[in-house]
């Protein structure tokens, strides 16, 4: 059964740093909900604390309505993936998804129908004699991923499950996530710092930096709506520009919301014209070109903009060359003024326990 996981006003000192600031949220039951942010954003840290792993300073956890405070990472009914995949080597695949229903007590018939099971939903059902070594990235990945839910915990946690995979691998396994998590229903939470993962898998994206959630939102949200100009600028690329009195005046662009601040255009928001002086462009000068195959990354000059705009230009259209005097004309939707983060407060002193992290066995699924 699907349950809801509720973090609310989460704060974690480590070694006497504040790592997490005030973190709410909600994660539907049934949802795939992805942390996306840099390095030292507290992404890992709110995984942790899920996991049972690291003690929060203050603020709470709840998983279907239970709290999860002083409560052991084997007792909270949470399966993992970590980012090594943390396999054992010396065990056949089978023996590697049955680890955690041994742990139970499970009885052999039962262990040998949920191992089948799982290894079908993984579709790796052949696989089960064989060594781990034997098989590729991707596989063991999937066995995993087979092993955290073969027990049928009540949520999963992700943590960096793909990184360790080559670019066309990886794509396609964000596909198998997807369809996994969405056959099995089971709540997911996952850690990445790849936007592009995060968007393509993901039914809410919680875009975190500096220990903090900035935006909380449907892919589509935080990339077209971004809240903030660090959300803006970490997903994809974007033109920051800024608005005065309700315009961006190098375009000529109405804007919504506030009437000062900056707003953000995204590169395939914009489109080039051969006519500097067309209808609705402003003029512009090309700085530089880049093939990207399906599409072309053009740079270009525009008065009254301090830095130079980036224009996506798609394959099969016209592409100009570095010096050539163009047009260009806003063709995205309504552009809005961006808000600005809250500035920091700092959490509670931490106390004695809270900055001790709890240390999980390697490779033991919870």
């Amino acid at each position: 059964m699907s349950v809801s996981v509720e973090i609310d006003a989460l704060n974690v000192h480590l070694g006497g740093a504040p790592i997490l600031r005030d973190v709410t949220l909600t994660v539907p039951a049934g949802s795939f909900v992805t942390l996306l942010g840099p390095s030292g954003s507290g992404k890992t840290t709110t995984l942790n604390v899920l996991a049972g792993f690291t003690a929060p300073t203050s603020g709470s956890v709840l998983l279907g309505g239970r709290p999860l405070t002083g409560v052991p990472p084997e007792k909270r009914d949470i399966g993992v993936v970590f980012q090594n995949y943390a396999l054992f080597p010396h065990r056949t695949v089978a023996q590697n998804v049955e680890f955690p229903l041994l742990a139970r007590r499970m009885p052999k018939e039962q262990r040998r129908e949920r191992v089948a099971r799982a290894l079908e939903l993984v579709r790796l059902p052949e696989v089960g004699g064989r060594r781990v070594q034997s098989l590729s990235g991707g596989q063991q990945q999937r066995i995993a991923l087979a092993r955290a839910l073969v027990y049928e915990p009540a949520l999963l946690l992700l943590d960096e499950p793909l990184a360790a995979l080559d670019k066309q691998l990886r794509e396609a396994m964000q596909y198998e996530l997807g369809r996994i998590q969405r056959e099995t229903g089971t709540t997911t939470v996952a850690v990445t710092h790849d936007q592009t993962e995060a968007l393509s898998m993901s039914d809410l994206v919680a875009i975190m930096n500096g220990g903090r959630i900035e935006q909380i939102g449907t892919p589509e949200e935080v990339y077209h709506r971004p809240a903030t100009p660090f959300v803006a600028q970490f997903l994809g690329e974007a033109n920051l520009l800024p608005v005065s009195g309700g315009r961006v005046e190098a375009l000529s662009l109405p804007v919504d919301g506030a009437s000062d601040g900056s707003t953000v255009i995204r590169p395939e928001d914009l489109a080039l014209t051969s006519d500097p002086d067309a209808a609705g462009a402003v003029p512009a000068t090309v700085d530089g070109v880049v093939f990207q195959g399906p599409r072309s990354r053009v740079t270009v000059t525009v008065a009254g903009c301090a830095e130079p705009l980036v224009v996506t230009v798609p394959a099969g259209t016209d592409v100009p060359g570095a010096g050539d005097e163009v047009g260009v004309r806003y063709c995205g939707g309504g552009a809005r003024t961006l808000m600005e983060p809250p500035p920091p407060t700092e959490p509670p002193e931490p106390s004695k326990s809270a900055s001790e992290a709890i240390s999980a066995a390697p490779g033991a699924a919870l």
